[in-house]
């Protein structure tokens, strides 16, 4: 049933562009973490990606689907040019598949939450979250909670969020 209100969200929430012009009045401090997945196919894990989409009350039928063309697929090692044994590939999403990307948006899903003010923008690995208030040191808070909180959330799920790439704007 979230996955319905997270598109209702997407559908009727405030524009970005609204919410971008928002922060940016007077004597508001904003700080603009943008954070990466890391390995974000790699890590589709089938039997939680069929939790979330029951849990996000996709039809059976429709999670039956998915999770054969998740488990259905092999993989072949070549060495050297020696054909290698194919092996049956039990986690990740197959990377240059058009279906993959979406998969992968619905499995990460639980890493979009609303958040108390500010913006949350996400493309495919790459996240982006702000933190508005008066003060630098209560953003810093913010960010920390906020952090931790979809730390946890990606712990849960299989994945982690690239430190090194992480980069803020303030």
């Amino acid at each position: 049933m979230w996955l319905r209100a997270w598109a209702e969200h997407l559908r009727c929430g405030p524009h970005p562009l609204q919410q971008v012009r928002t922060v940016q009045r007077p004597r508001l401090k904003v700080l603009f973490p943008f954070l990466d997945i890391n390995t974000v196919f790699d890590n589709v894990e089938n039997s939680t990606l069929a939790r979330i989409l029951r849990e996000g009350g996709i039809p059976p039928y429709l999670v039956s689907r998915v999770s054969s063309f998740l488990w259905e697929w092999s993989c072949t090692l070549v060495f050297q040019g020696a054909p290698g044994t194919p092996a049956a590939v039990k986690v990740g999403a197959r990377q240059g598949s058009q279906i993959s990307p979406l998969l992968f948006l619905l499995y990460a899903a639980p890493l979009h939450f609303r958040i108390p003010q500010g913006l949350m923008i996400s493309y495919v690995d790459d996240l982006a979250r702000t933190a508005v208030s008066h003060s630098y040191r209560c953003n810093i808070r913010c960010l920390q909670e906020l952090f931790e909180r979809l730390e946890a959330k990606a712990l849960r799920l299989g994945v982690s969020l690239s430190i090194a790439k992480t980069e803020i704007i303030h």
